[in-house]
């Protein structure tokens, strides 16, 4: 009986070992880019915050609206972004392969510091390819839209639908009741819009379109980022 007890006190202590392992190697996944995300807020030191509707003052372009562009890759490698939205102050601080987990962990550092006029999101591509089901992803996210919400009620927020791509292609059907999702999200909430990048990127044939993907068949080339230039610039309505 003795030995027994002990057995089960040995089994229950290797579980809480284990629990904490998995929440350590959690929230070390959620830090992967840490270096990435220090060298972007290190670039945009200079961008102070703002009070109220006022418009940003400390940037060199003061009369601007300042809008943040954030989330994966399909962000971070928008190097004509700048030039695309002149009319815009516009800080990038996409990173990595990240996810809305991720996004949500950095949320002050990489949205909320800057207290923008609009922030545009482009998460949830690398999310459908993880562990987590679609509903999972859409719980995360709202965790985020629940922090612009309460901390930056005036910021207008966009969200960008995920975009279809060859190599996730297979993923179709979780994409879509992903985007679902997002639009049927902005539809209820008078902050958030909805932009739909999935549709203006299939070709003919109802498929991706390989001509706007580089070699990885994932991200975008030129004629790609110019097809995400065109559809979200009326939303923030500036010139396409």
């Amino acid at each position: 009986m003795k030995n027994l007890f002990y057995r089960l006190l040995l089994i229950v202590c290797l579980a809480i070992v284990n629990l904490a392992t998995i929440d350590k190697v959690y929230a070390q996944n959620l830090e992967r880019f840490q270096n990435e995300v220090d060298t972007i807020v290190e670039r945009y030191a200079q961008y102070g915050k703002k009070s109220g509707n006022d418009t940003f003052t400390t940037g060199t372009n003061s009369e601007q609206i300042l809008a943040v562009f954030t989330g994966s890759s399909s962000v971070s490698l928008w190097a004509s972004l700048s030039d695309d939205f002149p009319e815009l102050t516009i800080l990038n601080t996409g990173f990595g392969g990240s996810t809305y987990a991720e996004l949500f962990h950095y949320r002050d550092e990489l949205i909320g510091q800057y207290n923008p006029d609009m922030v545009i999101i482009y998460e949830g591509d690398n999310d459908v390819t993880g562990s987590d089901t679609v509903d999972e992803i859409f719980t995360k996210s709202k965790e985020l839209y629940s922090y612009l919400t309460q901390e930056l009620p005036e910021t207008k927020v966009y969200i960008l639908a995920a975009k279809p791509s060859p190599l996730r292609w297979n993923l179709k059907t979780l994409y879509d009741t992903l985007n679902t999702y997002f639009a049927d999200f902005a539809r209820e909430n008078d902050q958030f819009s909805n932009i739909d990048i999935w549709n203006p990127m299939l070709g003919e044939n109802g498929k991706p379109m390989p001509s706007i993907s580089l070699l990885d068949s994932l991200n975008m080339n030129e004629a790609g980022y110019l097809i995400w230039k065109q559809t979200i610039a009326p939303f923030l309505q500036v010139s396409k």
